[in-house]
């Protein structure tokens, strides 16, 4: 396994603090490291390639570098290790990164609370709890550490939450990035409540000189107990300021806001403020036109019409996304018209972003993925769906809990068969069919589908878990051991393996 190379080490310094420090007064360019973990800064000179003057050799570093960061030991995670079966009810969504730079990869999860009050009533999560608040304990996230044998430690001790009332609701999106710019990875909980769409209030763990993470919303959130119903949220440095800055959706119709941008100001603090965007449910951060900034794209509920837009607002270089400059892509509602995901990465090698969609039905029966080609200048081609998982025609669902709910969480990429061009590693918390599918991309935006046990040949799943203690945790783990066991059977059998 490798060492996270000096994730971020030199993006503690703001543009500012380096005016006049090259040799002819300019300001160093800045840009980032090949692998995507940290900034160089260059002064225009003889021995450097790079221009003080070009702005097309800066980038903006965005969570999705941090993410599929090609440097660290990427495997198949335990689907819920215990005691995540126990501490979350669902969605157990999680980020792979050296969090304590020991070399090794390590695990967080997040997930959505056990409530007390379960009554289900409508369609969605928005009525798990008679239509109100969900009640009971609240469940913080859950670091595991990696070591050089391939275990996987629970270490509960390291995550500290001094709240009155700690914890998550339903932790949504899990930001990871060096905020505090220590050079240790932080990172940024998206709470969309369970039992409403009012919102909870997120949560903000920033590390501590003594190996910790403490939840820092009191200290370094300018609006700490914050509710929002943002379902999308992404990080990166949308001001080009040098920190890691934070995006989430919202979608309030009275007053029409949109997006907000919580701006980091070097230390870890941010400053929450209105900036533009449309109304949306997926949310990423990247550069899609190449001009060095940060761009957002969105993904909607393309079956209401309230919520429609499936594209790009641009990044005006202040970090600032106005509404009207946009761009949209095609959209694929008469079936997939659910977009709960989006990512980015160049899939043809031709320098620039191309963007990949999670795509589901009405109540999000059925899976696809939607994979569009950047072309450069603002243009995009539509390579269509990529069906995953296909309900009968006949299924009709009553609520989003329902059979053919298998929907893609994350968009990873990584180059998992060494072929020199970069595939997708899917990731469903609560769907067996498709929690670690895989696309290999064959070329020429052609992949191949690979079920989770076919893609067990491209990616390592035999890390060891946290290992059961008790009896009834021993028949906890086994139950899950027995359930996959089961289904990769099954998948087996239809392949006529």
């Amino acid at each position: 396994m490798q060492k996270l190379l000096l994730l971020l080490i030199l993006s503690f310094f703001s543009a500012q603090s380096f005016a006049g420090s090259c040799p002819d007064g300019s300001e160093p360019v800045k840009s980032i490291s090949e692998d995507g973990t940290y900034y160089l800064y260059n002064c225009g000179n003889a021995n450097n390639k790079q221009s003080s003057s070009s702005s097309s050799n800066t980038k903006a570093l965005a969570g999705i570098d941090i993410e599929n960061n090609p440097n660290i030991d990427f495997f198949k995670p335990p689907q819920k290790p215990y005691p995540t079966g126990k501490l979350y009810w669902f969605g157990r969504m999680w980020r792979m990164a050296d969090f304590n730079k020991d070399g090794y990869s390590d695990v967080l999860y997040i997930g959505t609370m056990n409530p007390n009050n379960v009554e289900w009533t409508g369609e969605d999560t928005g009525g798990l709890c008679g239509g109100g608040a969900c009640k009971g304990n609240k469940p913080l996230p859950s670091l595991f550490l990696g070591d050089a044998k391939g275990k996987l430690t629970y270490v509960p001790q390291l995550l500290i939450d001094k709240r009155e009332d700690s914890g998550m609701s339903l932790g949504r999106q899990l930001l990871v990035a060096d905020y505090n710019n220590d050079s240790i990875l932080d990172f940024y909980i998206a709470d969309t409540a369970v039992g409403t769409h009012n919102g909870f209030r997120d949560s903000y763990f920033l590390s501590q000189s003594n190996g910790t993470w403490l939840e820092s919303s009191k200290t370094h959130l300018s609006h700490s107990n914050f509710e929002v119903f943002d379902h999308g949220a992404a990080t990166g440095d949308i001001d080009n300021d040098g920190d890691m800055d934070v995006v989430i959706t919202e979608t309030n119709w009275k007053t029409g806001t949109a997006l907000w941008c919580l701006i980091n100001d070097g230390t870890g603090y941010l400053n929450k403020r209105k900036c533009g965007g449309i109304f949306s449910f997926a949310l990423e951060l990247a550069d899609i036109d190449g001009d060095g900034d940060l761009d957002v794209l969105l993904g909607a509920h393309e079956f209401e019409k309230s919520i429609d837009f499936t594209g790009i607002v641009w990044n005006d270089g202040r970090g600032n996304f106005n509404k009207h400059n946009n761009t949209r892509l095609p959209q694929h509602k008469k079936k997939w018209g659910s977009v709960p995901e989006v990512s980015a990465a160049d899939l043809d090698n031709d320098g620039d972003l191309d963007i990949v969609y999670s795509r589901a039905g009405v109540l999000y029966v059925g899976t696809a993925i939607q994979v569009i080609e950047n072309l450069g200048n603002k243009k995009f081609k539509d390579h269509g769906i990529f069906p995953l998982v296909e309900a009968p025609d006949d299924f009709i669902p009553t609520h989003e809990g329902n059979e053919w709910n298998d929907f893609i969480e994350d968009i990873r990429f990584r180059d998992l068969d060494k072929d020199g061009d970069i595939d997708l590693y899917l990731s469903s918390s609560m769907s067996l069919k498709t929690d670690g599918m895989v696309l290999l991309n064959q070329g020429d935006f052609a992949f191949e589908l690979l079920l989770p046990n076919v893609a067990k040949k491209y990616v390592t799943i035999d890390y060891k878990a946290p290992t059961p203690v008790s009896e009834e945790e021993k028949a906890e783990e086994q139950a899950v051991l027995d359930e996959i066991a089961a289904f990769e059977a099954e998948l087996a059998a239809e392949l006529g393996e």
